[in-house]
């Protein structure tokens, strides 16, 4: 307070003085500055009474505009009641440590979702352990579409299982894709095609059960495993003409077998899916082709004969 009253004296105003009249003495300094010839310092190099007089004034508004400030504060704070000092320490302590302690509550929720992810993925593994060992993992890909009447998806695979007595557990997934040969393809014939090669690109199924567009759409894919050996082996006697679904890769040089028909199998029925074909393949590096060639033996021995 000293040092405020000090620059009201060497501006020559009383304390008293508005801001107008503090103005006007600033605004009449400015005008003598213009005029002024530099002032010859002492020895001891003193201010000049210019300098002494700007900084008086700034001392004077520095002053103001802090009141102003505490002024302001105060009005905001006084809802608050006697807990305003602390509503204004929490307000400031925010604002200068706003950045840390937001940084710290995205690192507070990040753990969070990692330690539930772990969780969640512990329970996973522990679910699985617990189920039977996973005989076949199917891909039905295709104009295939869920029978609601008999279940829909939920029902695919636990039907799927049963028409395999002695199996215990598969894994079964249905991929819509559209027919290639309609004449034009809107955007969510594209969009189904798109997912269709997003799970193709990560799932890896024992088996693809498609219809012939599917076939045909990913014949050079090479995909398939060449099923010429076991349809000319322990299948053959269960073959009919139109059981035998071949085609070519690009690397082959003649057709091969690649997929057995077997729409009109009476297993084939008893899923809750409408099924305009039923191809059954084999991916090429399957772990379970045994499963997968018994799969086709028991739907062939369930498909009439041909009168």
């Amino acid at each position: 307070m000293d040092e405020l009253k000090k620059a009201y004296e060497i501006l020559g105003l009383p304390e008293s003085a508005s801001r107008e009249e503090l103005d006007r003495e600033f605004d009449i300094l400015i005008r003598k500055s213009r005029s002024r010839k530099p002032a010859q310092n002492t020895a001891e190099n003193q201010p000049d009474e210019y300098e002494l007089k700007l900084k008086a004034y700034r001392t004077i508004v520095d002053y103001e505009e802090k009141k102003k400030i505490e002024e302001l504060s105060r009005e905001r704070y006084s809802k608050w009641g006697r807990f305003a000092g602390t509503a204004e320490k929490s307000n400031d302590f925010f604002r200068i440590h706003k950045t840390k302690i937001i940084i710290g509550i995205i690192s507070v929720i990040v753990v969070i979702v990692g330690i539930t992810a772990i969780m969640n993925n512990l329970e996973e593994k522990r679910r699985i352990a617990a189920l039977p060992p996973l005989d076949l993992s199917v891909m039905f890909l295709g104009t295939f579409m869920a029978d609601d009447s008999k279940g829909g998806d939920n029902a695919l695979e636990d039907a799927f299982t049963a028409t395999m007595p002695d199996w215990q557990r598969t894994e079964v997934e249905l991929v819509y894709l559209p027919s290639q040969e309609a004449d034009v393809i809107g955007s969510q014939d594209i969009a189904f095609q798109q997912k269709a090669m997003a799970l193709l690109s990560t799932e890896r199924p024992d088996v693809y059960i498609v219809d012939e567009n599917a076939l045909d759409w990913l014949m050079n894919s090479g995909l398939f495993m060449n099923l010429d050996e076991d349809a000319n082996g322990e299948l053959k006697p269960l073959l009919k003409e139109d059981s035998i679904v071949t085609g070519r890769s690009e690397e082959d040089t003649e057709d091969h077998i690649y997929g057995i028909r077997v729409k009109d199998s009476e297993l084939a029925k008893q899923l809750p899916l409408y099924l305009p074909d039923m191809i059954v393949t084999v991916r090429i590096d399957s772990e379970n082709k045994d499963k997968a060639v018994e799969l086709i033996k028991r739907y062939l021995e369930t498909t009439p004969a041909s009168e």
